[in-house]
């Protein structure tokens, strides 16, 4: 037969509830595992980690006072520092107040300037690193040439191989119409020959995606190289442009 509980057993078990509940409330979660569903944080709640030296190695949330969004809210940012608490990757605008409010992506380097980011005034493009551009002699006579019936160079692209891939872009023809020719690349030291096109009396920007030689981080170069199969003249040939593109 079920016993009734007395009056001093029901206060025994809401002490014990309640030492729980403050017990939980102190608690750390450790080892949460979330199979569905996901965690949702309204009204700009953040996630903070810390380090042990109490520095804040990542961050999302909303940053106010000098970070707010013009309209004083604060700003959603992503933010990831290295051990120091400095920032290596960024997702925010620094400046909120100048220039319009647009957020924009950010590597740091460590001594805290922007190595790469896009241009979000634009709202294309890089904005850092900033990319030279070449300069390529207007006057076709004024172009590196040939007469010699042998691949001779004209010019030499030298790169530190950072892409899987070479573009080039290059300017060629001849002195006159009854001169013709060759235009080559060529791979040094290995003498890989990449791509070979006749050149004629007409100017021409012709366009080479090629295997990009050599491993990561190693300096190479590629030979332009020239021949004369025909006529009197020089075959002519400059680079337009040489750059690392990706797969």
């Amino acid at each position: 037969m079920p016993v009734t509980p007395s009056p001093d057993d029901l206060a025994n078990r809401i002490t014990a509830l309640e030492r729980q509940v403050d017990e939980l409330a102190r608690g750390t979660l450790s080892n949460a595992v979330i199979s569905s569903g996901g965690i949702q944080i309204r009204d700009l709640g953040g996630i903070q980690l810390t380090d042990q030296d109490g520095q804040t190695v990542f961050f999302v949330g909303g940053l106010g006072g000098r970070m707010a969004r013009p309209d004083l809210t604060p700003q959603p940012i992503t933010a990831i520092s290295d051990d120091r608490g400095k920032w290596r990757i960024t997702v925010l605008d620094d400046n909120p107040a100048a220039k319009g409010y647009r957020q924009y992506v950010a590597i740091w380097d460590y001594s805290g300037n922007i190595i790469l980011g896009d241009d979000v005034d634009s709202g294309s493009g890089l904005a850092r690193p900033y990319i030279p551009h070449t300069v390529t002699r207007a006057r076709y006579y004024d172009w590196p040439g040939s007469t010699s019936g042998d691949w001779e160079a004209v010019e030499t692209a030298r790169f530190n191989r950072q892409h899987p891939y070479l573009d080039a872009r290059i300017l060629c023809t001849t002195d006159n119409p009854d001169t013709l020719g060759e235009v080559r690349l060529r791979e040094e030291p290995s003498g890989v020959t990449f791509a070979t096109e006749p050149v004629a009396f007409q100017q021409e920007l012709k366009s080479w995606r090629v295997p990009a030689p050599g491993v990561f981080n190693e300096t190479r170069g590629v030979h332009l190289e020239v021949r004369r199969t025909a006529g009197t003249g020089n075959v002519r040939a400059t680079f337009a442009y040489v750059y690392g593109v990706q797969s």
